[in-house]
């Protein structure tokens, strides 16, 4: 149980002793000591500051309401308890207007005077508890601070935020946004372009670090990871300081190169005069971090002042540098496709300037890669296991990393073509029957299906099926779940819809037709001609 510290200030204490009534300890407080007047009370209060002063009402010097409201002042947090002969009311009112814990007569009744005390540490100890628990709530908000301000941007630049709940956002967030003029910064780290071993998260997390320091010392910025880039929220004195701005965002990326041997890429995004339109200068700021793709990273691009005009007389790069870069896939070696790689790639550098060109260019390539995969049945990681995110990614790489990637799938898609050319049909057809075995109870299960896990066309694959087999693939699905439904009509007591539905029939009267039309007899019929045939 906490003790508490007790003050007693009695104008007579040899007389009646308030120490000597109780047994204090017990009761969970401990003895300060005994004063007589409002002056030495004082004293002890401020240099001792006791939980509890017990005070006579009528002092050797001073009163106890005028301790109490003096002391009021220098020790808000303790109790006061006054002892006063009855008839005092007024003094007892003015006791309560002054927040008193109690107001006792003299002499005292030990039985009241216990009973007072056992509720005043009950009393102490909810406040002690309550104080501890605001203590660390505020500790909670503090901490959690640095992370609800990095929410409150990101829902900023991705215009969650309305007019009405910003200056809300601001209070309870503390978050200053004087202006007068605001831009985004996208830091995009490349993860291709890392030292031997380094951590990719790691390096990000440096980075955003590394920005934090460097530009809280220049400008009124917040620096936060947003959907996988360092974003900095740029609070600017007027328009032209986003020349300057930019002129730190490279030397930025060339710290960030010397001290992490890191690449990054900063977008410097449009200026603008209201922070509800900083969506608009985050979308460019990302914009602009795209275009490392034709100017490479470790710099900073900023969309005002580099981004050039599209050409009006654009044209797509010629076939044939595509066409000779296929021809090399097919017959290597791989000097000869790291070749037209190059020239492939010189090609797409001088033909598409612009970032639109550049991307209709790329995109027209992972096609061109992705049916010749397909046509060759070959199945390359990067190419043919996530076309949607390779559309997405690989226009906004740098010409090293589009270098890289080109000339890895290339010499991937000849070494997969050249060892294709070893294998027989049979091969495909042991994986077509095995991907039936597995798949046989799924009711859509079809050519497509199929053909998508083999990597081919439909056309082909149907032509070489029926090639190898004599049959369609639909007609021998249908034979392999009609083989299967009967055996286990034969082999087991269970309802002809469960075999049904276990071979992939969910319609139990579509199963039915179907058996009928393979065997000549219902199923019922089947299996009830097979059990007489056994008697």
């Amino acid at each position: 149980m906490t003790a508490y510290r007790v003050l007693f200030v009695e104008k007579t204490p040899a007389e009646s002793p308030m120490a000597a009534l109780l047994d204090w300890a017990a009761l969970g407080y401990s003895l300060t000591g005994t004063v007589a007047s409002e002056k030495q009370a004082l004293a002890v209060i401020e240099t001792e500051r006791p939980d509890v002063v017990v005070t006579e009402l009528a002092l050797a010097e001073g009163s106890g309401l005028s301790l109490i409201r003096r002391a009021k002042a220098a020790a808000a947090d303790t109790a006061f308890v006054i002892l006063a002969p009855e008839g005092h009311f007024e003094a007892a009112q003015e006791a309560i207007t002054l927040g008193v814990s109690a107001f006792l007569t003299r002499p005292e009744d030990p039985a009241v005077l216990r009973r007072t005390f056992v509720q005043l540490h009950q009393t102490l100890q909810q406040r002690n508890v309550q104080a501890a628990n605001w203590t660390a709530l505020q500790q909670f908000y503090k901490q959690s601070l640095p992370v609800m301000q990095a929410s409150f941007y990101a829902a900023l630049i991705d215009g969650q935020i309305d007019r009405s709940s910003l200056h809300t956002y601001q209070r309870d967030y503390q978050i200053d946004l004087p202006g007068p003029y605001y831009t985004v910064l996208v830091v995009h780290t490349s993860t291709k372009q890392l030292p031997a071993g380094a951590d990719p998260m790691l390096v990000r997390t440096q980075v955003l670090e590394k920005s934090r320091t460097f530009f809280a010392t220049l400008w009124s910025a917040a620096a936060f990871s947003y959907l996988g880039n360092t974003v900095l929220v740029v609070q600017l004195g007027n328009t032209a300081a986003g020349r300057t701005l930019t002129d730190d965002a490279d030397r930025f990326c060339q710290e960030v190169k010397a001290q992490l041997e890191a690449y990054v890429t900063v977008g410097v995004g449009t200026v603008v005069a209201d922070p509800l339109d900083l969506p608009q200068a985050y979308r460019s700021a990302r914009t602009a971090v795209s275009y490392r793709s034709l100017y490479g990273s470790g710099k900073v691009i900023n969309m005002k002042e580099l981004v050039p005009e599209e050409r009006d007389d654009f044209s797509p790069v010629a076939d044939t540098a595509l066409a000779a870069l296929l021809k090399q896939i097919h017959l290597g070696p791989a000097t000869a496709i790291e070749g037209a790689v190059a020239t492939y790639l010189a090609y797409l550098e001088t033909t598409a300037t612009g970032m639109n060109q550049h991307t209709v260019v790329v995109n027209e390539l992972i096609s061109s890669l992705y049916r010749f995969a397909a046509n060759n049945r070959l199945r390359v990681a990067g190419l043919t296991d996530n076309l949607k995110g390779l559309y997405q990614s690989l226009p906004e790489n740098s010409p090293a990393s589009l270098h890289q990637w080109l000339s890895a799938t290339s010499l991937a898609l000849h070494r997969q073509l050249a060892a294709a050319r070893d294998t027989t049909s049979t091969t495909m057809m042991r994986e077509a029957k095995a991907y039936v075995r597995a798949h046989y109870q799924e009711e859509e299960l079809g050519l497509k299906d199929i053909c998508a896990a083999l990597g081919v066309s439909s056309s082909y694959f149907s032509t070489l099926f029926k090639r190898e087999t004599g049959v369609s693939f639909i007609t021998y699905l249908t034979d392999f779940r009609m083989n299967l439904a009967a055996r286990l009509l034969l082999e087991t007591t269970e309802k002809s819809q469960v075999i049904g539905h276990l071979c992939g029939y969910a319609d139990p009267n579509y199963f039915s037709l179907v058996f009928k039309k393979h065997f000549g007899d219902s199923p019922t019929a089947y299996r009830g001609g097979a059990v007489a045939m056994m008697h």
